[in-house]
């Protein structure tokens, strides 16, 4: 059955579980868009493109070891982004729906221009001290280019980029010793691309664009938890102490973790977002797990340890069904 058979089949089944269309008018749709045997031309070209993809990069590679030099490299980089693009453009042009083959392709042309601009910039001005400044011109058009193709995959590039070149203050990260200065950065980045999440601003560009809020909105949540997590098992310190006697440090970070995710947790109810709600309840169990072992872990025996941890989980998975249950 070909792709777009399939996508229109798989509609019409999702529009009549959604009482848009009756049995009988699935059934008859369903007839006119059916097949009986297996479409292998959109398997066969998809093979085809890849092969010839691959046996191109091997030449240029084959030919590299003759003429490498930076020109080769940032040519390399140039025809690899550009093939990409080239492709996705056929392939829809073509009418051919591999969506996934269509993102990925996207998303590893657009790694492949951010290698092309570090290497052309080295090209011109023999500088290495630019990247921070370079890595915030590839974030912007990570954006750009996932705006424009609508692919998921180079957004989440795109935001996870921009949260982590801040947050490292321009991917400083010799030596990766992360200060209170550097975690404030994060949460505050995080926060911000939550923000642009739940407040739909994609959804004004267009339908096609909803999905973006999403991605933010999951992005957004994951940092500020990972964070605020990680300060309340290291502090401001680069070795855990979780364990230390003196651990007033933990127990504001862990207070101000328990503190976002109920936040979080309201916005989610209030807003009906499952996402954001599902997310939150992970990540406060997810806290009361790390105050558990530290508090108790060096406590008690092992056994004894483990089995209240499984027990409290049950006990937590069955009032959180009955809440659903009965909502």
């Amino acid at each position: 059955m070909g792709s777009k058979n399939k996508f229109i089949l798989k509609e019409l089944k999702k529009w009549n579980k959604e009482n848009i269309i009756s049995d009988k008018q699935l059934e008859i749709l369903s007839k006119k868009y059916k097949n009986d045997y297996i479409d292998w031309q959109p398997i066969i070209k998809s093979i085809m493109i890849v092969g010839i993809i691959m046996v191109a990069i091997g030449f240029i590679f084959f030919i590299s070891f003759y003429i490498f030099s930076l020109y080769f490299i940032a040519f390399l980089f140039t025809a690899l982004f550009l093939s990409g693009f080239i492709i996705d453009e056929i392939l829809k042009r073509k009418e051919i729906y591999l969506p996934k083959t269509s993102y990925a392709i996207i998303a590893l042309s657009s790694i492949f221009l951010s290698a092309d601009i570090f290497t052309i910039s080295y090209i011109i001005t023999h500088n290495k001290d630019n990247f921070i400044l370079l890595s915030l011109i590839s974030i912007i058009l990570f954006f750009i280019i996932a705006y424009i193709k609508r692919n998921y995959a180079v957004l989440s590039i795109a935001i996870i980029g921009l949260i982590t070149w801040y947050g490292f203050e321009g991917f400083d990260i010799s030596g990766i010793d992360l200060t209170i200065n550097n975690y404030i950065r994060f949460i505050i980045t995080g926060i911000f691309i939550f923000l642009i999440g739940i407040t739909n601003i994609n959804k004004k560009l267009g339908e096609k664009y909803f999905k973006f809020s999403t991605i933010y909105c999951i992005i957004g949540i994951l940092y500020i938890n990972i964070i605020l997590a990680i300060m309340s098992i290291f502090g401001h310190y680069s070795i855990p102490i979780i364990f230390e006697d003196e651990s007033e440090e933990l127990l504001i970070h862990s207070i101000l973790f328990l503190l976002s995710d109920i936040i979080t947790l309201i916005i989610g109810c209030k807003l009906k977002n499952s996402l954001i709600v599902k997310y939150s309840i992970f990540f406060i169990i997810l806290n009361i797990y790390i105050r558990y072992f530290q508090y108790f872990y060096l406590e008690m025996n092992a056994w004894i340890f483990f089995t209240i941890l499984g027990i409290s989980t049950i006990l937590i998975g069955i009032i959180i069904e009955r809440i659903i249950k009965y909502k």
